[in-house]
């Protein structure tokens, strides 16, 4: 975006600009909070996963048996 102001923000202008470049970023699909916030769920899950595998294979068993008995 081109900046055509002539003297410094207040403090509403400035918190109104950084609302617009936010909505523009999401419009374009530069910025997704809710993809940002699964990428780091997923990244948590991966981390524990790393460092326990015997644990989160046993948790995913449970979780397949119980999706199986409710199909």
């Amino acid at each position: 975006m081109t900046d055509v102001s002539v003297g410094p923000l207040s403090a509403e202008e400035a918190r109104i600009r950084d609302a617009a470049d936010q909505a523009y970023r999401v419009l374009q699909g530069d910025d997704d909070p809710a993809r940002d916030a699964t990428a780091r769920l997923l990244d948590l899950l991966r981390a524990s996963t790393r460092q326990s595998p015997l644990q989160a294979l046993t948790i995913a068993f449970i979780l397949g048996i119980f999706i199986a008995r409710r199909r």
